[in-house]
């Protein structure tokens, strides 16, 4: 979702958290946890704040793309136009629809 905005620029500071995930953590760890976790959500929200929403983007209502599709199949020269030749001839395809192998 956050893919199609492109025109968000956000830098988040480099560090790195030494955690043991094997015990608890200990009181410097946790601080330094819970900063990371707020910075982290802070940056979540200006983010989100900051968005242009795409008017072409299709976004999932309870849990389900709706989608309508309006538009014409493509004819032959369209196709050929935008996918180039096809590599199968009609007499090829005509074989494997005769015969099925």
């Amino acid at each position: 979702m956050l893919a199609a905005f492109t025109n968000i620029k956000a830098t988040i500071p480099a560090t790195t958290l030494k955690v043991n995930t094997m015990k608890t953590p200990g009181k410097q760890q946790a601080d330094e946890l819970a900063t990371y976790k707020r910075a982290s959500a802070t940056l979540r929200k200006k983010i989100a704040a900051a968005a242009v929403p795409d008017g072409r983007e299709i976004l999932p209502v309870n849990g389900r793309i709706h989608l309508t599709l309006t538009g014409k199949p493509l004819n032959a020269d369209q196709q050929k136009a935008l996918f180039g030749e096809s590599a199968f001839s009609p007499s090829v395809m005509r074989e494997l629809a005769d015969d099925g192998s």
